[in-house]
């Protein structure tokens, strides 16, 4: 395994997914070099498939597991508090 595929899998698992990797081997042929994300408790498909293959580049992983982050980021700021009001 690769040390790129291991980040990803990293970043997934920081996420709460499980990174799952195309197991076709023949270049050219169906799912090969694609992947897949998965609930890592649940085990539901959450990115990158298709009826009966992976359909996700490395990029689309990282861009999905990114943007995942960015968006929690800023859901966990909080709100500016309203100044109050003058007598």
């Amino acid at each position: 395994m690769s040390g790129h595929d291991e980040e990803l899998r990293e970043l997934a698992a920081n996420r709460g997914c499980k990174l799952v990797k195309s197991r076709v081997r023949t270049p050219g042929r169906r799912d090969y070099g694609k992947y897949g994300l998965k609930d890592a408790e649940t085990g539901a498909e959450v990115f990158g498939f298709s009826r009966h293959r992976l359909t996700a580049t490395t990029e689309e992983i990282q861009e999905f597991l990114r943007g995942a982050a960015v968006a929690g980021w800023k859901k966990s700021l909080h709100k500016p508090r309203a100044k109050p009001k003058r007598g």
